[in-house]
């Protein structure tokens, strides 16, 4: 059971007034109407020494001392006499409280306790005019209800860490890293580039989502509603002082299932993990099939060029004994472009030669063509030519041509 706790309020003595408070307050408390309210009056006349309420009214004051106590706890366990054995958990006027203020008469000595509904008129009017030196037509209904939001709030916060903030600031210290882990809700996807894929962002959860205590209950972030500093308009740090009881259950919820969350947290910082390491294996092995097809492109580029160069050489042979073989076949002495008589032969000729050396085909016409020019077919033989057949033993013909000529040298020397 949550112990009830018992505080001092703020400013809490205060001084009898005499008529100074007068009529201070809105027209309802010269004649209350309502069921409480006119309870209230008639009790707190009953119990002054002036029998007329508005005389009564100015007897009473506000002792500062304020008790809450649960409605299900137990509070004449916590109230001292008479208070545990009059009316606890009651006001004077009869109605159920959890907070428990307590008025005194100023003339008789007599003590009660009122609920948080009636102890603003009698604890602020006094207040404000004695204690603050605010002037009475200045003590307006409205300053009084805005005085009252504020001390009450300020009260119950006071109570409220007096009984619960070392456990809370324990938990909520506890748990405030993973709770912005947890109690978050899936943003836009972005690539991340550690992981290898889409990613979902995660965005705190500003509300939550589903029933709580079932299943699909998505609690809000903890941290959002305490104590965010983006939060500037509705964390309860700032706007109540205390947490309300929904954020104090789901902390303790959240606490006591914490080590289920940090498992679900650990295991899927583990699937990350893992998703990195494989990523960066594939990366891995990725990068060295990169450089093995790298290294295999270059040694198939190295035997490319000893085999284009091999060829190149092979190419380079046989164009330096192209013309030479041209003419050993063709059975003519090798020749250049000059051997040409006129300008057009020695054009020609050097055209077949650029063919011949360049491996290239030639046709049956021009092959003929190059062994006329060079045999002279239709020129006489030579004197010397005649001199060597006659050297060899032959006779020549005085008609023979330089072809027959070169013939029958062939053929003399076959047979020497």
């Amino acid at each position: 059971m949550r112990r009830a706790r018992h505080v001092r309020m703020h400013g809490a003595d205060f001084m009898a007034t005499g008529d100074i408070i007068a009529d201070a307050v809105g027209g309802k408390w010269h004649n209350p109407s309502g069921a409480f309210n006119v309870a209230l009056k008639e009790n707190l006349t009953a119990l002054s020494v002036a029998d007329d309420w508005s005389e009564a009214r100015k007897e009473w004051k506000a002792t500062g001392n304020v008790w809450y106590i649960p409605m299900n706890d137990e509070a004449a366990e916590v109230l001292p006499e008479p208070h545990k054995s009059s009316h606890p958990h009651y006001c004077i006027c009869g109605h159920p409280i959890a907070w428990h203020f307590e008025i005194e008469n100023s003339e008789n000595g007599r003590i009660e306790i009122v609920g948080s509904e009636h102890i603003g008129f009698w604890m602020i009017v006094r207040h404000l005019i004695e204690n603050l030196d605010m002037p009475e037509d200045m003590v307006t209904e409205e300053r009084v209800k805005e005085w009252i939001t504020e001390a009450v709030k300020s009260m119950k916060a006071e109570w409220w860490w007096k009984t619960n903030g070392e456990q809370f600031e324990e938990w909520f210290d506890e748990i405030k890293e993973l709770d912005l882990i947890i109690n978050t809700r899936k943003g836009k996807n972005y690539w991340d580039i550690d992981t290898g894929r889409h990613e979902h962002q995660l965005l705190m959860r500003k509300k939550s989502e589903g029933t709580i205590g079932t299943p699909d209950y998505q609690m809000a972030s903890i941290v959002w509603r305490w104590n965010h500093p983006d939060n500037k308009k509705t964390a309860q740090i700032n706007t109540r002082g205390y947490p309300n009881d929904r954020l104090w259950n789901d902390l303790m919820i959240f606490y006591f299932n914490r080590e289920k969350h940090q498992n679900t947290f650990n295991e899927a910082n583990v699937e990350r993990e893992e998703r990195i390491a494989h990523i960066i294996e594939e990366r891995r092995q990725m990068e060295e099939r990169r450089k093995r097809e790298q290294e295999e492109w270059k040694e198939r580029q190295r035997i490319q060029n000893i085999e284009r160069t091999r060829r190149e050489e092979e190419l380079q042979q046989r164009r330096d004994v192209a013309l030479e073989n041209f003419c050993r076949e063709n059975e003519i002495n090798e020749f250049s472009a000059e051997t040409g008589r006129n300008d057009w032969e020695q054009s020609f000729l050097g055209e077949m030669i650029y063919k011949i050396n360049n491996l290239q085909n030639i046709s049956e016409k021009q092959r003929k063509r190059i062994i006329k020019i060079i045999n002279r077919e239709d020129d006489k033989a030579t004197e010397k030519q005649l001199a060597y057949i006659r050297k060899l033993g032959g006779t020549p013909d005085k008609y023979m041509t330089k072809r027959k000529a070169s013939e029958v040298i062939t053929e003399l020397l076959e047979n020497r």
